[in-house]
């Protein structure tokens, strides 16, 4: 590992690139919270990882790639529900794998801003999830989804899925953090909740038929169940502490004023809830040339 990739502020080990969005940490505690983070919203959806319809496809056998990967708990889980299929995940970071990663999963550390790294037409289904932090709204329609376009089969699928990063209820901190996020997005031309575009983003393009959308409307802290309860606050709890370095900033107040309001935050979910809005929008490809595009 390079590690002049990397700084650490205030504890937190985080990237140190010119060409990269991303704003939250890369560290052990940043992996635990995706991994948990990603049972949550599996959970959110009723116990389905993806909505596009590729469970046949991916049980026959077919190569998949997941682009932001993070800390690989949805490759991971999937390589082991479909054994005849290949994945492979791709992030900015490097991945560390299990001791006994799965035969059929491979990790890559690759900027998706610089290309993606693959001949046309390679992947049966591409999947992106959770990159509001990661592109611009000229990067998401001018690279992201024409490269994710570019490496999907003729006929395979590329879904996406984002959230609404304001969580909806009557609580007065989250809502202070919710809104420190909106003000550090459009300080960074980023969009705050990509969620409202993906559907959009696919069907503009003109690479993708048949696109749906999906949007659930998932319980944070005692608004759901008990597990759903105990998941959602445990989530955004670390998420808080995960965005301190930006929200800090863009609310122009110390690391101790920062701490302080995201307790009291993370009390008002256990206490009162809130609703974390989930989307998902996925397209099949046409037969249409994307070699046309290309990273100059």
């Amino acid at each position: 590992m390079n590690v002049n990739k990397f700084e650490i502020i205030d504890g937190r080990r985080y990237q140190a690139l010119d060409d990269t969005n991303y704003v939250l940490p890369n560290d052990i505690d940043e992996e635990d919270r995706l991994d948990l983070q990603h049972d949550y919203m599996k959970l959110g959806f009723g116990g389905r990882n993806f909505s596009a319809p590729v469970d046949a496809l991916l049980r026959r056998g077919a190569k998949v790639l997941d682009v932001g990967c993070g800390a690989g708990s949805w490759v991971l889980e999937l390589a082991k529900e479909y054994p005849n299929s290949y994945f492979v995940g791709l992030d900015i970071a490097p991945v560390v794998p299990p001791e006994k990663k799965p035969d059929n999963v491979e990790f890559i550390e690759y900027n998706v801003l610089d290309g993606l790294p693959y001949k046309s037409n390679s992947f049966d289904f591409v999947y992106a999830r959770i990159l509001l932090a990661a592109f611009t709204r000229e990067q998401w329609t001018e690279i992201a989804i024409p490269e994710y376009a570019r490496v999907c089969k003729p006929g395979g699928w590329v879904e996406l899925m984002e959230f609404d990063e304001a969580l909806k209820g009557e609580c007065e901190n989250v809502d202070r953090l919710s809104k420190a996020w909106i003000d550090f997005a459009d300080s960074k031309g980023l969009i705050a909740s990509p969620g409202y575009d993906i559907c959009d983003f696919l069907k503009q393009s003109n690479y993708f038929t048949n696109v749906n959308y999906e949007e659930k409307h998932i319980p944070v802290g005692p608004m759901g169940s008990s597990k759903v309860a105990d998941l959602g606050v445990r989530d955004w709890r670390d998420v808080y502490r995960a965005l301190k370095l930006p929200l800090s900033m863009a609310m122009q107040i110390s690391s101790e004023h920062y701490d302080a309001i995201a307790e009291l935050a993370s009390e008002e979910l256990m206490k009162y809830g809130c609703t974390w809005i989930n989307m998902r929008a996925w397209g099949q490809k046409i037969d249409y040339d994307v070699d046309q595009f290309s990273i100059q």
